[in-house]
């Protein structure tokens, strides 16, 4: 009998499906990692803008404090652009502010900012939702 060197087909098929299955989970997890970095940087983002408009609302005494409002911001050109009226756009943000009377205390009142993201069609599937007193 002679001894032959080399891989018979059945184990060179073998060696493949192996590696096969090594670089398809490999790339499944590279996949899965950006889908939730960018759920991620759009979430920071959502709550980067809840936070810019609690302070711009801040600064008025409670007595002074605009009723609130609705506003929308996309990307563009790498920026975050602001406008009143609804672009339209999927991935745009909107954001909406409300001051009400505190229910606790007279001279107070409470901004609440909700950010509304992701959106695809006419809804928007994620929110984050900021609030706070502001007296005097």
């Amino acid at each position: 009998m002679k001894k032959t060197e080399g891989f018979t087909l059945v184990e060179a098929l073998l060696a493949m499906a192996i590696v096969l299955f090594v670089v398809v989970s490999i790339l499944s997890g590279f996949t899965q990692q950006m889908v939730t970095n960018r759920y991620a940087g759009a979430k920071n983002i959502a709550i980067s803008l809840a936070e810019a408009k609690i302070e711009d609302y801040l600064k008025y005494p409670a007595s002074q404090m605009p009723i609130g409002s609705v506003d929308y911001v996309v990307e563009q050109n790498r920026k975050l652009v602001v406008s009143t009226a609804d672009p339209d756009r999927d991935d745009q943000y909107r954001r909406t502010t409300v001051v009400t009377p505190s229910p606790d205390l007279a001279a107070m009142s409470v901004v609440r900012v909700t950010v509304e993201y992701g959106k695809h069609g006419d809804r928007y599937p994620f929110r984050v939702v900021l609030s706070s007193q502001r007296g005097g």
